[in-house]
């Protein structure tokens, strides 16, 4: 018989319900034929505890025991948590039955699905063949087409390397960090590699905020009947007034320098990712990144919408024909959004990049989803299936045209002719105004849904609701309306914002922005394997929940705020521990090994690069000696030359790499080859004249 293991109960029934036919249900699983379907409990097996090794003393709190390192005799336990023990013993028995010939893994396809299958056929000691279910929706037909098309286990294990170095990797900081800095300060610290890079952005704006000194300013602010023009902030208040009395005296003009007028055609957004649909639930509707996940993921289960945890914001052409299926008919327009609204002719190429999906294609409602459907779910689920079935009507909408105008008026060069002492008291600057127009033509894509709350909207802009009239002209003279008169607009400087769920999402989304050297940041940009970012889309909801369960950062409204021992927490913390690029590459480096970019065996560990096969031991002299392994070992480092991932891979695969800007021991930069050295890890090699090439 074939056993199928799902991650959750619910994915198991709509499996067993695609087979069709008898299903007879029995206590942790269903047989349908001659397919067994059961399921896990989330993560049925986790790494052990510290205190649960055998001949370590690290169950003991004490600097003396760290570092915790349990490599390479890493330990696996069966998890107790809400029955998962019961329902792992019924998955062991299921695995080990001797008419189960294969196994079909059919956890959520994904890096952590990949890793609770793993985890329990190891730890049950089970070797049959498998192979993998990968379906993005849980729909009978989508089920069948997927059995239809699974492939060997093996073609996966990319991904499941990645989390299995994700896992460990987690589990030697959080341990060691958490212990070592709460013993040192005599305080309950919890350390993360992507928790404490996160706090650090949210302390790093809290301060800015808290050291932002608001400087005062004036615009003097001129009707022009309809519309108005702005002048430039001013820092002293006489100097906006000496301005204010110029524009308001009988005579004064101003010369329009530039009326620039264009058409502009607003491309329809993506469809949505994970992270771009909990920014917009935030940014809309107030929803938390947790709510809005935990509602999709119920949509995903009752079949009305697809996988959730996805990264990528298009489909392929292999999809058009489900795309057109659902875009055919009214069945997601009432209820949904205004049937005048929906695009007479969708444009569903622009949502195809087969390049850009490499798992799971963009988040889009199913077949199932309609107005009665929508009507029985709870409040979170019917405004995040709304949203999905808007985003897609808006991707496959029509161009948003506009009409924008920008116009600059300079003081007019006749009236300061006339009155000179005036003129003189006026610097170049403060001659400037400026305004602005932007009239819809089409609504196109924006009628879907008008524009909602926006975290940057400028609150101090004079010029909104102009509308300039379609004769105005470079060169002409023209004065402010006389009987309203022009008015002193003050303000002050402000701090940058708090930040809300949805820019705190898009920070850790966007984590290049946090990065200084070009060459990290051009990598982490460069999105066509990764999302460049700290966290995945599946973990930032749960990280932000974690650093508030903790008490690390207070919720506030829509804003995110640190608390005093969220702070203090970033005071002590190694640079290291709380740098969003060295996270953010840690991500970008698993995601080569998942898509087979990167071996497993050799990953970046520390700040040297080594084998895999190395182990080493600490003498008592406080020395380590490598017992294992080739020992082969190269500094990331090099003559103050970082070696990159790219680099390394080069050398590795026998390449001479020329690199240029090494600095010599005489101040000076040379460039140089390097090539791999089994003693030396990696050296230089100059060619034939073995002379620096020196640059003073």
């Amino acid at each position: 018989m074939r056993l199928i293991i799902a991650e959750k109960h619910s994915v198991g029934q709509a499996i067993a319900q695609a087979f069709g036919g008898h299903a007879e249900k029995h206590d942790g699983y269903i047989e349908v034929g001659d397919d067994l379907v059961t399921w896990a409990q989330g993560h049925l097996v986790d790494l052990a505890a510290p205190d649960e090794y055998q001949g370590h003393d690290w169950g003991r709190w004490s600097l003396d025991t760290l570092p915790i390192d349990p490599t390479p005799d890493w330990q696996w336990k069966v998890s107790r948590e809400k029955g998962a023990d019961r329902q792992y013993k019924i998955v062991a028995g299921l695995m080990r039955r001797g008419d189960t010939d294969s196994l079909v893994n059919a956890c959520d396809p994904d890096r952590e699905g990949e890793a609770i299958f793993r985890r329990i056929v190891t730890h049950a000691g089970v070797s049959k063949p498998m192979r993998r279910l990968w379906v993005a929706s849980l729909e009978e037909d989508a089920i069948r087409d997927a059995l239809a098309s699974m492939k060997d286990e093996t073609e996966y294990q990319g991904l499941a390397d990645s989390a299995m170095i994700r896992a460990k990797a987690d589990w030697l900081i959080g341990m060691n960090a958490s212990r070592a800095y709460s013993l040192v300060y005599n305080a309950r610290f919890t350390v993360g590699r992507v928790q404490t890079p996160t706090l650090a952005m949210i302390v790093d704006r809290d301060r800015q905020i808290a050291g932002h000194v608001a400087r005062p300013y004036w615009k003097v602010v001129a009707p022009m009947g309809g519309w108005k023009l702005a002048g430039e902030r001013l820092d002293k208040r006489e100097d906006a007034e000496t301005l204010l009395r110029i524009v308001n005296s009988d005579d004064f003009a101003f010369s329009i320098f530039k009326a620039e007028r264009k058409q502009q055609h607003d491309a329809p957004p993506r469809l949505y990712d994970l992270t771009g649909l909990q920014k917009d639930m935030s940014r809309l509707h107030g929803l938390t990144a947790a709510r809005t996940l935990a509602a999709l993921q119920s949509l995903y289960e009752k079949k009305l919408a697809t996988y959730p945890r996805t990264d990528s914001q298009y489909i392929t052409h292999d999809d058009l024909d489900t795309l057109r299926g659902l875009t055919e008919g009214d069945r997601l327009t009432a209820g949904f959004i205004e049937p005048a609204a929906k695009p007479e002719r969708p444009h569903l190429e622009l949502t195809v990049n087969d390049a850009k999906v490499a798992a799971h294609t963009a988040i889009l409602p199913t077949v199932q989803a309609d107005k009665a459907a929508l009507d029985e779910l709870g409040d979170d689920e019917r405004l995040v299936l709304t949203r999905v079935v808007r985003r897609m009507w808006e991707a496959v909408g029509d161009d948003y045209v506009h009409d924008v105008t920008n116009v600059v008026a300079n003081i007019d060069p006749h009236w300061c002719e006339k009155h000179p002492d005036e003129g003189r008291l006026l610097s170049e600057g403060e001659c400037r105004f400026t305004s602005r127009s932007d009239q819809p033509v089409s609504l196109g894509w924006h009628a879907i849904e008008h524009d909602g709350p926006q975290e940057d909207q400028d609150d101090n802009d004079e010029t909104a609701g102009n509308i300039i009239p379609a004769n105005l002209v470079t060169g002409v003279s023209i004065a402010p309306v006389p009987q309203c008169g022009a008015t002193l607009s003050e303000g002050k400087t402000k701090p940058p914002k708090p930040f809300s769920e949805a820019t705190l999402l898009a920070a850790m989304e966007h984590a290049s922005r946090w990065v200084e050297d070009k060459d990290l940041k051009a990598a982490l940009d460069d999105d066509e394997s990764h999302s460049g970012g700290i966290g995945t889309p599946a973990t930032r909801a749960d990280v932000i929940e974690k650093l508030i369960r903790t008490g690390y950062v207070d919720r506030k409204g829509k804003q995110l705020r640190s608390t005093d021992q969220g702070r203090s927490l970033i005071d002590v913390v190694a640079p290291k521990l709380k740098d969003v690029a060295l996270t953010a590459d840690m991500e970008r480096r698993l995601s080569e090994v998942e898509h087979g970019q990167a071996a497993a065996s050799q990953v970046e560990t520390g700040k040297v690069f080594q084998c895999s096969t190395n182990r080493r031991e600490k003498q008592s002299d406080g020395t380590w000696r490598t017992t294992e392994g080739c020992g082969w070992r190269a500094w990331t480092t090099v003559a103050g030359k970082t070696i990159t991932d790219t680099t390394m891979r080069r050398l590795l695969d026998g390449r001479k790499v020329g690199l240029k800007g090494f600095a010599s021991r005489k101040g000076g930069t040379f460039d140089a080859a390097l090539v791999i050295d089994k003693d030396k890890g990696v050296a230089f090699d100059f060619g034939n004249n073995n002379k620096e090439r020196k640059k003073k």
